[in-house]
């Protein structure tokens, strides 16, 4: 059984999305503990993945969905995938002391030495931290965010697109940069000038009075917020996106597991309605407290 104490460990985060100030809780291989082994391969080579939650009232929002992505991840690529019904009742043990937080779960390779290839009998490490919750996301969900351009553009991948992988190193330099703009948030291209997802979350908007979102299947994450979206929406226009195209949508927002549905008040100095934004919110929101 994990026990339920609180590790004192402080991590400081820059930006408004930043997920936490305080670690309050962590295991790693159900030991409560905060370090790890330095031949770990997820910091060596960033062999692994990981997902972000949102605790509600002792419950992990979405769940089945997180557990799913992680599962899977690891089935792609090709690392020891944890036990899906013992995962998940670890997972809700750990959750049920929390009325409101966020939750992280990294898998990893574990410690294989030097060189690229894994050996045979190769386990995982298995990280789960509790953070505090962003408070603020509330005030700035019904206020709505500024947005502009990322003046980077990442790359195209399709054998890593999708997956919530731990090489990270190009939302690192599109948070730095973000940390040295007025917006609060940027809408980030691919290398083609393709839009598509903002520094850390999906993003989606109005053309033509008809709900869309960028094609991710080159380059960025399809987060599981997009993806319950667009099961509540099912007539969502997936497609390849122009910025000159998103200069024109008169309402968008951006999403996350943690933040849910963000709506955007400004894009590039244009005044936005946030009206569309807050009834996809309240609908999401609707459907989530029935299910909780």
């Amino acid at each position: 059984m994990i026990k339920p104490e609180y590790l004192a460990s402080l991590h400081k985060f820059s930006g408004f999305l930043a997920c936490s100030d305080d670690m309050k809780f962590c295991v790693v291989n159900g030991i409560e503990q905060n370090h790890i082994n330095i031949e770990n391969r997820g910091l060596a080579y960033g062999d692994g993945l990981f997902t972000t939650a949102k605790i509600i009232n002792g419950k992990i929002q979405y769940l089945p969905s997180h557990v799913h992505r992680l599962l899977s991840g690891c089935k792609k690529l090709a690392i020891w995938a944890p036990n899906q019904i013992e995962f998940t009742e670890q997972l809700s043990q750990v959750a049920k002391q929390y009325n409101l937080a966020v939750l992280k779960v990294i898998i990893t390779a574990n410690s294989g030495g030097r060189g690229y290839a894994r050996s045979i009998d190769l386990k995982s490490d298995i990280i789960i931290m509790v953070h505090d919750y962003p408070t603020h996301y509330e005030e700035l969900a019904i206020e709505g965010i500024t947005l502009g351009n990322s003046k980077q553009q990442m790359g195209i991948n399709p054998m890593l697109s999708g997956l919530k992988h731990l090489n990270r190193l190009e939302q690192v330099l599109l948070r730095q940069e973000l940390v040295n703009t007025k917006e609060d948030d940027l809408v980030v291209t691919n290398i083609n000038d393709e839009v598509i997802e903002a520094t850390s979350a999906n993003l989606f908007f109005w053309l033509n009075d008809k709900l869309c979102t960028p094609d991710v299947t080159n380059s960025g994450v399809n987060g599981i917020m997009r993806q319950i979206v667009l099961q509540n929406h099912p007539d969502t226009l997936i497609k390849k996106v122009t910025l000159a195209e998103l200069a024109s949508a008169p309402a968008m927002f951006i999403c996350n597991c943690v933040m849910g549905i963000m709506p955007v008040k400004n894009y590039n100095g244009k005044n936005l309605s946030i009206t569309l934004p807050q009834t996809v919110r309240n609908k999401l929101n609707q459907n989530e407290t029935n299910t909780l």
